[in-house]
């Protein structure tokens, strides 16, 4: 692979696929600098959302009440919220003709408005994966029994399959309305730490990696891993959240050209919300973070992130469900309804009223 310099980094590579493996791979930027503005311990201020209920994960998850049709999740205390399928997701495991292709397992989505994109990262391909593409107005028009059996021999107009990439563990896909562009992780399969992160560029058409840009986060010589959910305001900021010694921390990035910049939010949540942080959405209507873990979320806006933040007990909204299942992915479109991934049988599922 050749090397050559590229302002304060490198670049890895050339944009081609290796016909022998069937995977894609683009140009990687390697970012030297640091990535991570500096902060002390007492910079950072913590913050007591206490109306947040740790809700621990099922060691395995329920299936749909209704795997052939429409189900509702309705929420059993916090704020009231209810989300009801929207659509049922084809359910084969050889999309394409080809055993690569399982899409039983869905990990992430995201909406540019007309599509709808799905990360899929079949256990047996250890963090290889593929997109799928769905133009939302005729998967609706299939109906649920069409979409959900849908054999997906070939790519058509309602439906596109791409190819492989590594896509990690794969639960990370989301779009920068500002900049229209699809973004999403390049983790490890398995989400151990790693000194260098990655972040992708992804193409919207072909459904592969447009640029990588592979940079670290060093703070005063502690090394601080990427995260492994993803979202974006209006404004094109980056956010993603993790956890450490029981607390929430959100951290938001500026990606500009082939370099990124990141700050950790100078507020930490006492409470987190579940066993797994699955999902980070952002809602344009309200301007407010959804932070989920499996039957559970927790919602602040984003804006009292800013500076050392101004966030308090009031600014929180949490709702808590027992559906059992996996909530793979929250993204909002520009109706102000979130819209959830989730597995058994693979749907997204619509909220009945703004959140």
């Amino acid at each position: 692979m050749n090397f050559k310099n590229v302002g304060n980094g490198i670049i890895l590579g050339g944009l081609l696929t290796f016909a022998s493996i069937g995977v894609a791979h683009a140009d990687t930027y390697v970012q030297n600098s640091n990535a991570l503005h500096q902060y002390t311990a007492a910079s950072l201020r913590t913050v007591n959302d206490s109306q947040v209920k740790f809700v621990k994960a099922n060691g395995d998850y329920s299936f749909s009440s209704n795997p052939s049709g429409s189900t509702t999740i309705n929420s059993v205390s916090g704020t009231k919220w209810a989300l009801k399928t929207k659509y049922l997701l084809p359910n084969t495991r050889l999309a394409l003709g080809k055993a690569n292709y399982d899409m039983t397992n869905p990990q992430s989505a995201a909406t540019n408005g007309k599509y709808l994109f799905v990360v899929y990262a079949p256990h047996q391909l250890n963090g290889k994966g593929f997109i799928v593409r769905y133009d939302r107005s005729k998967l609706a028009s299939m109906g649920f029994e069409k979409s959900q059996n849908a054999p997906l021999a070939k790519n058509s107009a309602a439906i596109k399959v791409g190819p492989l990439f590594q896509v990690g563990h794969g639960q990370s896909l989301a779009y920068d309305k500002k900049h229209h562009s699809l973004w999403m992780w390049r983790d490890s399969a398995n989400m151990t730490a790693t000194r260098w992160s990655t972040i992708q560029n992804i193409s919207t058409t072909s459904l592969k990696p447009k640029k990588a840009i592979k940079f670290y986060m060093n703070n005063h010589g502690a090394n601080v891993p990427s995260g492994h959910d993803l979202t974006f305001d209006t404004t094109g900021h980056a956010y993603w959240w993790t956890t450490s010694s029981g607390q929430v921390k959100i951290y938001r990035g500026v990606i500009s050209g082939n370099h990124i910049s990141v700050t950790l939010t100078k507020q930490l949540l006492t409470h987190q919300p579940g066993t797994h942080q699955q999902s980070i959405g952002y809602n344009s209507r309200n301007g407010r973070l959804y932070l989920v873990s499996d039957d559970s979320i927790v919602s602040l806006p984003a804006r009292q992130l800013n500076g050392r933040g101004s966030l308090t007990h009031n600014s929180f909204k949490y709702t808590k469900f027992n559906s059992g299942r996996e909530f793979e992915s929250l993204f909002y479109d520009g109706s102000g309804h979130g819209m959830l991934l989730s597995n058994r049988n693979p749907e997204i599922l619509a909220s009945t009223t703004m959140y």
